[in-house]
This record gives structure tokens, C-alpha cells and sequence, in this order.
């Protein structure tokens, strides 16, 4: 019977990562990037990263009552102290708990300034995205699913994390001048090559332990939620491509049209993003893995 707890799981989960992937990866971008970065963009990320960091824990705590709501079936068990405990005794509770600690420490870090703080921007960025391998289809194969998908989820962070700076870079390029925009988008442009590879052949890797076979991709609704979540990521990785071989070198060269195909470009990027990040949600909140559905 369907319930509106079908539709809230894969909904606040759709909200999550984007707040996740905005926080970790603009943590990244901002130490990656820090000597490209002039202050009006370093104080336009610290905004960015804090409204994520917020919305991400405001998320977790969401997600929480959601699953207790569904466990009671109505309204009220969303707060009910029992089912609340139950669900935090679970491993979605350990997730909320470490993705709760790294979205406060990411907020602490940005109004404090001490030594070590870049090291501890590395360990806030890292907690927020190793809460994802503690819960759902990560667990289902002990460490090794666990750490491929460690390896995906750092690269989906710096390639996601900057696709927003890079779009405010665009906006400001009329009036600072798009020198620093072409030196971060070359440097990105060559990082993700191989960032890029890596978040490809671990998710590949991490998918295929996931299906257990190749009829699974085809006679299963995860596989075919899956294959169409592959497609995705393929136009996105056309559209990075396109970036790299034509609009990077363009903009190096001091194209005044190549800024604005850029950002074109940054559009439909972000548009694939949220394809893919929707049907993440569905893969990891209502659908079971074939490995159980066939068994």
C-alpha cells in the first residue's frame, strides 16, 4: 500500500545531498582554489557552505522523523520519544550522528580561525561524506562496498562542489575580469581528469558488487534506475568534456564569449546533477537491491 513516508524518504534524501556535496565539496574547492580566490569569493563560499552546512543538518534531523513516521504510520510518530530512539539505534542513526558532527564542525570552522584549521576543514568535509558509507547499500558488502564507495562519494564532492563557485565566477567575471575564472577552471579542468576516472571506475566497480550480475541491470527496476543513472552521469561527463577541450581553452585565451558559454554550460551541469542525485534517492530509499529481491 502506498503512504506518504514513499514519497518523503526519497524527497528530504533529495534535499540531503545536495546540502551534503555543497558543504564537503565547497570545503574542498575553497583549499584547492584558496590562492585563485579573491575575498569577494572566498566570503560568497563561506556563505554557500554555511546556508549547506545549516540545511544539512536541518536535513538529518528531518530524515530521522521521517523514518520514525514511517515506523508508527502517522503524523505524531514523528516525534514519539520511543520510535525517535529506535531509530537512532539504527544504522541511519549512526549516519544522522556523523553527518550531524561534521555539518557542526564545517559551521564551528567558519567562525573561528586557529591553527590547523585547514586540516580540520579536510576532517569536517571528510565526516560529512564517510556518513554516507555507514548506512543503506554500503553496509551490504562489509568494507569493500564501503570504501569504493568512499573513493565516489570524494570525488562526486569535488566535482560538485564546484560547479556553484565556478557559476558565481562567471557572474563576476564582467567586473573582476576572467583571468582568475580561466586559471580555476584549466586547474579544475585537469584535476577532474583524473579525480573524474577514479569516482567513474569505483562507482562502476561499486555497482556491479551491488547488482551481482549483469541480467539484474536489465530485469530489475534498481538496475534500470541504475542504468538510467549511468546515462546521466554519461552527458554529464559529455558536458565536463566540452568544457575541458573547447570553452576552458577559449576563456585561457581571453574569449569573452567563452564566459558565457561556460556558464551555459554550468547550467545544464547542475540540471544533470539533480537528475542523478534524484535517482540516487530512489536507488537507496525505495528499492531493493536485486541480490535481495531475486534471492
Amino acid at each position: 500500500m502506498f503512504e506518504i513516508w514513499d514519497i518523503l524518504r526519497p524527497l528530504v534524501k533529495l534535499c540531503l545531498y545536495p546540502a551534503m556535496f555543497v558543504a564537503a565539496g565547497g570545503l574542498i574547492f575553497e583549499l584547492v582554489f584558496a590562492a585563485q580566490l579573491a575575498d569577494d569569493m572566498r566570503a560568497y563560499l563561506r556563505r554557500l557552505i554555511t546556508v549547506a552546512a545549516w540545511a544539512g543538518l536541518a536535513l538529518v534531523v528531518a530524515q530521522v522523523m521521517v523514518a520514525a513516521g514511517s515506523l508508527g504510520g502517522d503524523l505524531a510518530s514523528t516525534t514519539d520519544t520511543a520510535l525517535l530512539g529506535l531509530v537512532m539505534k539504527s544504522p541511519l542513526g549512526l549516519f544522522s550522528i556523523v553527518a550531524g558532527i561534521g555539518f557542526a564542525m564545517i559551521m564551528v570552522l567558519h567562525r573561528v580561525k586557529a591553527r590547523g584549521e585547514q586540516a580540520a576543514r579536510v576532517v569536517a568535509a571528510t565526516t560529512v561524506l564517510l556518513s554516507l558509507t555507514v548506512v543503506g547499500h554500503a553496509t551490504q558488502l562489509g568494507a569493500v562496498t564501503g570504501v569504493l564507495l568512499a573513493i565516489h562519494l570524494g570525488g562526486i564532492a569535488f566535482w560538485l562542489g564546484a560547479l556553484l563557485p565556478l557559476r558565481r565566477m562567471c557572474f563576476m567575471a564582467p567586473e573582476t575580469g576572467s583571468q582568475s575564472l580561466a586559471v580555476v577552471a584549466d586547474r579544475f579542468g585537469r584535476l577532474a581528469q583524473v579525480i573524474v576516472s577514479g569516482l567513474v571506475a569505483a562507482g562502476l566497480i561499486y555497482a556491479a558488487l551491488l547488482l551481482g550480475s549483469v541480467a539484474a541491470l536489465l530485469k530489475t527496476d534498481y538496475g534500470l534506475a541504475l542504468l538510467l543513472k549511468v546515462l546521466f552521469v554519461g552527458a554529464l561527463i559529455w558536458l565536463a568534456s566540452r568544457n575541458r577541450l573547447r570553452i576552458v581553452p577559449a576563456l585561457v585565451d581571453g574569449d569573452a564569449s567563452a564566459v558565457a558559454a561556460l556558464r551555459r554550460i554550468i547550467d545544464l551541469e547542475i540540471i544533470m546533477v539533480l537528475g542523478i542525485l534524484a535517482l540516487s534517492a530512489v536507488l537507496t530509499s525505495s528499492l531493493d537491491l536485486p541480490m535481495r529481491g531475486m534471492g
